[in-house]
């Protein structure tokens, strides 16, 4: 199916949803029973021990995480298959999928997967190409080329866009993929989800820093300040690679300089209830905190090219 096995879909269905939020999202989880818990951002969410969960003010729910990240997270089902299968570990790669015929399941080894960055393309035509085209500006591109956190891999003749997020000695700790053309993207085997994608302001005391969903985003933040004619490094920009608090604690650990937070997230309803959540736990922290969503448009992307065709119009009447 598109890049995942029928034993990767299996191994996934089998990661309970309470296992995988105390291995990936610790802090949304609160116990309101001896056998049951609750999530901070959806509180009429219930989980119970044996992980099946209901969504009571939805009227719906699932007994696996990978019916929770499809229905609440509003993760596309191959990459949530993906996630999944890193987390179990995998049987297969997630990355390179193949299909191992013949061998049972509960004789495959499941090995503990490492970090390994795919490897570049032999150039980044086609990456650049696919993100001008989606309104990200030439200065920032040049930028994120420049310091390794974009770029561009081949996956059996398929152009693929690599967002890296990097730890502080400048390693490589997580990548997200993206293809050119369809819908392929997930996060890269053994990539750690507090890495987050990330353009650090000129500035490394610089005290605000913008808080995406996705990498692109990220890009189109940046992007619009250059649309406008505004220094566009006065600030970090950081993708939290989903609706998890990891990437934006791990920075503000190592960042004590930053005191005000700009959270960008999806104008849909998981963005808004998580940015509600992010606004109230880092307020109360003593950040100051702006929820920004995008002004039109699902996301910052969306907004992004709305202003580049507005702006493409009004120079072609001229």
């Amino acid at each position: 199916m598109n890049g995942v096995t029928r034993e990767q879909i299996a191994q996934a269905r089998e990661v309970g949803l309470l296992g995988y939020l105390q291995a990936h999202e610790l802090e949304e989880l609160v116990k309101v029973g001896t056998h049951e818990y609750k999530t901070r951002t959806h509180d009429s969410l219930r989980i119970s021990e044996n992980g099946k969960w209901n969504w009571c003010s939805r009227g719906f729910g699932g007994a696996n995480a990978l019916n929770y990240l499809v229905r609440v997270e509003g993760v596309d089902f191959i990459s949530a298959v993906r996630r999944l299968c890193d987390f179990s570990p995998a049987l297969l790669s997630s990355f390179e999928p193949e299909v191992h015929r013949g061998i049972p399941a509960e004789r495959m080894e499941r090995p503990q997967r490492t970090f390994a960055a795919p490897g570049p393309d032999t150039g980044n035509t086609e990456i650049l190409r696919y993100l001008r085209g989606r309104g990200i500006q030439q200065s920032v591109l040049d930028h994120c080329v420049k310091q390794g956190l974009v770029y561009q891999t081949d996956r059996r003749g398929y152009k693929n866009c690599v967002f890296v997020g990097k730890n502080d000695a400048g390693k490589p700790q997580y990548a997200c993929v993206r293809g050119c053309g369809g819908n392929f993207r997930g996060d890269v085997t053994g990539s750690q989800k507090r890495y987050g994608f990330c353009i650090p302001a000129k500035d490394p005391e610089a005290a605000t820093v913008e808080v995406y969903e996705a990498p692109i985003d990220a890009l189109s933040g940046a992007s619009l300040r250059v649309l406008v004619g505004r220094e566009w490094r006065t600030v970090t920009y950081l993708s939290l690679g989903g609706l998890t608090y990891q990437a934006l604690e791990h920075f503000l650990a190592k960042h004590p300089k930053v005191k005000k937070l700009q959270l960008c997230l999806d104008a849909d309803e998981p963005g808004r209830s998580f940015a509600a959540r992010l606004k109230e736990m880092y307020s109360a922290r003593g950040y100051a905190v702006l929820d920004i969503p995008p002004p039109k448009g699902k996301d910052y992307n969306e907004y992004l090219q709305m202003r580049v065709k507005a702006l493409d119009t009004r120079g072609a009447e001229r």
